[in-house]
């Protein structure tokens, strides 16, 4: 099925962001002379027209969207139906979280989630069938929405993601991998004894907002009550967020990872 250029939401359309596919090929094709594209050179990049006419004239099958780090976060559900077509948990949660402009993917078996937000890095690809970009990466799009099809501000539910989905991934460009985002160390006393309260690394602004998710996600999960995990939240950032976020936002962090099951 070639791509539904007619769903394709209007704050999409209005960017000149566009590559086209074949349906054989995942490699990113100029829609205006026929080479191939990059998606790390906008003057290999077209509007949504250009992508139009080359589907239109047979040339291609779909058309792709950039993502060029201005504030629009995608997310790649790989494996996200069941045998009996049904959408898994994971991306029914990840869906209800954004909010956001959700289609089917080009494999009929995906989900793709656009949305407004940001990332403390540029792309990760988890292995585990879950990828999240903002930047240097494009989309095959198809479409072929579920639910939601207009592009909203979704940053709770990106940060939903990356804490059920990639807390164990580096923040850095390395390929590193971590046990958690922000981890906690336990210090001997004098006496040899180990204190029951660990120590975190200060953390600077640019990790701030998801040490704080991962840092709240463990404590929701190890059954801490919304109370005290608001009071840990607040009494942490305090403690190690250099300089600390604001108040509201600790509260949206808090409200944010209520959602996650336990």
């Amino acid at each position: 099925m070639e791509t539904l250029t007619e769903a394709i939401p209007e704050e999409l359309r209005a960017l000149d962001r566009w590559v086209c596919a074949n349906r054989d090929s995942k490699r990113p094709m100029r829609c205006f002379d026929g080479g191939a594209a990059s998606v790390s050179k906008p003057e290999s990049w077209g509007s949504f027209e250009d992508a139009c006419d080359c589907l239109a004239a047979g040339i291609y099958s779909y058309a792709g969207f950039v993502f060029a780090d201005d504030g629009l976060v995608g997310i790649d559900i790989d494996h996200a139906f069941d045998e009996e077509g049904m959408i898994s948990d994971g991306a029914i949660a990840a869906i209800m979280a954004c909010k956001s402009y959700t289609e089917v993917s080009k494999s009929g078996n995906g989900i793709h989630i656009i949305c407004k937000g940001s990332l403390p890095f540029r792309g990760r690809n988890n292995r585990k069938g879950w990828e999240i970009y903002k930047d240097a990466r494009y989309f095959v799009l198809t479409g072929r929405t579920v639910i939601f099809d207009e592009i909203a501000e979704a940053q709770e539910g990106i940060d939903a993601v990356l804490a059920d989905h990639f807390a164990d991934m580096p923040l850095d460009g390395s390929s590193e991998r971590r046990p958690v985002i922000w981890k906690p160390t336990w210090q001997n006393r004098e006496d040899g004894r180990v204190n029951l309260c660990p120590t975190y690394p200060v953390v600077s602004s640019g990790a701030r907002h998801i040490s704080l998710v991962s840092y709240c996600g463990q404590q929701w999960q190890a059954g801490v009550s919304e109370d005290a995990m608001l009071d840990l939240a607040m009494r942490a950032n305090e403690r190690y967020m250099s300089p600390p976020l604001d108040e509201a936002e600790v509260i949206q962090i808090v409200e944010s990872c209520k959602r996650y099951r336990r």
